[in-house]
């Protein structure tokens, strides 16, 4: 008889036990899906818990106080309420596979470390990331292409669980045909940001999608910490050096607005820059000679196209050579991270590293300050 209570009260005891994780494991679940993530920068989109589901919402830059898209996330295998709105697209979470259609996602989706749910890219002989090249070789993350060479119907067949974009101005046609065939099509507009930290901020945007925004916070804390470390380093500095930014193209040369991330990177790396005072999120449409009458004189030049020669850049356009930073060889292109395929990090972990960004920019305009830091992204042309 106490034997068979013995045995009883074990059986018992390792039920509760099953029980009590299975519990346990469903409180993680549900605590994951209902983290509220704390948006400090970023202007682009919001997130909000309802009950039963969260509302995301991107925002439209182009025009304010509308919204470019809406998404209802609904936790996976769970019942849908019938209180969610058909304004937008009903996507379960966390999702398990992902098309990541544009460079930058593929370094916020390595921050958060779930690169494996990637099946597709758009150009996959110019993806930088190591591991992702190696799915790409075998197979595993197909290329399918991007604008006009958007592949319809090979993302059909390999059905992701979500698609990521890059918004820009309005959906487009093939954008539309997604999600009218029921993809849910989700968009990134971390470029229009007027910060780099907001831009990288757009790591929780797409955490959410994963149930991983707590893992995106504190992710995000320790980077705004890095980033704000460099900040004080050259708080006190007075000598600020003018610079000039980007390149001449068909006949335009994009010139950072004075309200992009680029832009605030400069303020931020404690550089004078002729645009500052301009009101342009994104990038202002100027003639060669334009720049040419304001920014002639500039004593350091960033971004000049994919150059990684001076004899690149005039060979490109003569009329370089007129500038005082390319006479005086302070010539700075975001080439170093470039492999043998013409890949390029920036690209891709530019977005989520800001911290280095600005130590490689604070470090060409006040290197007596950053003796220990060798560039990461800038390299200097010879």
């Amino acid at each position: 008889m106490l034997s068979l209570f013995l045995i009883l009260s074990c059986g018992k005891s390792a039920n509760k036990k099953t029980v009590s994780k299975s519990e346990s494991l469903k409180e993680i679940v549900d605590s994951s899906f209902y983290f509220r993530s704390n948006i400090k920068h970023a202007k682009g989109f919001t997130i909000e818990i309802r009950e039963g589901y969260k509302e995301i919402s991107v925002l439209d830059p182009w025009n304010k106080g509308q919204v470019f898209q809406k998404y209802y996330l609904v936790p996976r295998g769970k019942e849908k309420s019938s209180s969610i709105p058909t304004d937008g697209q009903i996507i379960e979470v966390p999702v398990r596979s992902i098309a990541a259609l544009s460079s930058t996602q593929i370094g916020i989706l390595n921050f958060l470390g779930v690169l494996d749910k990637v099946v597709a890219v758009s150009l996959p002989d110019r993806v930088y990331n190591g591991k992702l090249s190696k799915r790409v070789e075998s197979g595993k993350v197909i290329g399918v292409g991007h604008g006009a060479t958007l592949d319809f119907e090979r993302i059909l067949d390999l059905s992701p669980e979500l698609v990521m974009v890059a918004g820009f101005m309005k959906i487009s046609n093939d954008e539309t045909k997604l999600i009218n065939a029921g993809l849910p099509v989700a968009f990134n507009i971390e470029w229009m940001e007027s910060s780099p930290l907001a831009r990288a901020e757009w790591a929780k945007f797409i955490a959410v999608f994963f149930n991983m925004e707590q893992r995106a916070d504190d992710l995000f804390s320790e980077l705004e910490n890095r980033y704000s470390s460099i900040k004080s380093k050259i708080k006190e500095v007075e000598d600020k050096p003018d610079v000039i930014s980007g390149y001449h193209y068909k006949g335009v040369w994009y010139m950072p607005g004075g309200q992009s991330y680029l832009a605030q990177l400069l303020r931020d790396a404690k550089g004078e820059y002729c645009w500052f005072s301009d009101s342009t999120q994104g990038s202002i449409p100027l003639s060669f000679e334009v720049v040419l009458e304001k920014q002639s004189g500039a004593k350091i030049w960033f971004g000049p196209a994919h150059c990684q020669s001076l004899k690149e850049m005039k060979d490109l356009d003569e009329r370089y050579t007129l500038f005082q930073a390319y006479k005086d060889g302070q010539v700075y292109s975001v080439t170093k991270r470039t492999n043998e395929n013409g890949a390029n990090d920036y690209y891709e972990s530019g977005v989520i590293c800001p911290d280095l960004l600005l130590k490689d920019v604070a470090k060409v305009l006040h290197p007596e300050l950053f003796l220990d830091h060798d560039l990461f992204f800038y390299q200097k042309l010879d």
